[in-house]
């Protein structure tokens, strides 16, 4: 069976308009507002930046109840670095190498949250 150069130029432009509206349709519905990159935070750097940070002059209770505000405040800058930055955020520990890490931002992002309140002297 020959194929004719006709046949074959209107086979060829029928798939490449069948690839083009494919394309539109996949970019027209896909998902909005994915993230698009990864970041990373050291959990153990984040926590040790918090002790070194102060509070060595209160009870156990009131540390207990300091450290609890920090790690919602922690949580909070994490939570909104994601938003911002459309990024996932993982813990560096799972990540081999590649990924930008964002410890000391939002680690200190928690600590001016307890600054604020005075938690920490």
């Amino acid at each position: 069976m020959k194929l004719s150069l006709g046949r074959f130029i209107e086979l060829a432009l029928t798939a490449m308009i069948s690839i083009a509206v494919t394309l539109v349709i996949v970019l027209a519905t896909q998902p909005v507002g994915l993230p698009t990159g990864i970041v990373t935070i050291d959990a153990t750097e984040a926590v040790l930046r918090f002790i070194q940070a102060g509070g060595r002059e209160m009870s156990d209770a009131d540390y207990e109840q300091v450290a609890l505000a920090w790690q919602a405040d922690l949580e909070a800058a994490i939570a909104e670095f994601a938003r911002a930055n459309n990024v996932i955020v993982v813990n560096s520990a799972a990540v081999l190498a590649g990924a930008p890490d964002i410890t000391g931002l939002v680690a200190d992002r928690a600590l001016a949250g307890a600054s604020t309140r005075g938690d920490l002297q």
